[in-house]
């Protein structure tokens, strides 16, 4: 993969409003988002109040109200539409059938190390580990949403590469969950402990390149002599 290709997926942002609502209203929602994923990070879920939010945000209760009935139902829709993006991307790649599989896994990486970059996700991850246990539900659904449906995605990815005999993978959903956690735990874990620590796009292109190396190394098929 180029370097190009590589710095689109890391920058890319692919943000979207609400089509229910008009401009102004899509644009008083996305500031409530907004303020809240900020709140969240300074004070916590749980010490974030409804007043908080409306007053960094601008508007009115009854405008939260309408469009995300609490604070519980706020940060449910922010989860939920993050997800979403993300997982947009990581469709596109998996129904490539085209691609190598080394390009593939290196796209399918990258998407998910961009996520890792986002200061969205990375709000939502730090109130899920600090509070999920006071919205049980919420976390349930996030990681329904979130890292099972990539593991997913994945795994129906390297069962087709399998029985197309570019690949020899016997449990595609035990490999899938290996080569996200092997991508994604270093940098997450980075990410959580010290978020102001950057990362150049070299690190990031030569650690994906070796995680997606060492995969293939086990995953390729054995050949013939």
């Amino acid at each position: 993969m180029d370097r190009g290709n590589a710095r689109e997926l890391i920058d890319k942002t692919t943000d979207k409003d609400a089509s229910t609502v008009g401009p102004r209203g899509r644009a008083r929602r996305q500031a409530l988002l907004d303020a809240a994923a900020a709140l969240f990070v300074e004070k916590g879920f749980e010490k974030t109040t409804l007043t908080d939010i409306i007053g960094r945000a601008g508007g009115s209760r009854a405008t939260l109200y309408e469009h995300f009935g609490d604070k519980e139902g706020l940060f449910r829709t922010m989860m939920e539409e993050n997800s979403a993006r993300i997982q947009e991307g990581l469709a596109a790649i998996q129904a490539d059938e085209r691609a190598a599989p080394e390009d593939g896994l290196t796209r399918f990486a990258l998407h998910l190390v961009a996520a890792l970059f986002d200061d969205r996700t990375m709000a939502i991850v730090r109130v899920l580990v600090s509070e999920g246990g006071r919205i049980p539900d919420i976390a349930e659904a996030f990681f329904r949403i979130g890292p099972e449906t990539a593991q997913r995605r994945l795994a129906d990815y390297l069962a087709r590469q399998t029985a197309a005999g570019a690949l020899t993978v016997s449990d595609p959903e035990a490999a899938a969950r290996g080569f996200i956690g092997m991508i994604t735990g270093n940098i997450l874990l980075r990410r959580l402990i010290l978020p102001e620590q950057s990362f150049s796009m070299e690190e990031v292109e030569r650690y994906v390149g070796r995680a997606v190396a060492l995969f293939l190394a086990g995953a390729r098929p054995v050949a013939e002599h």
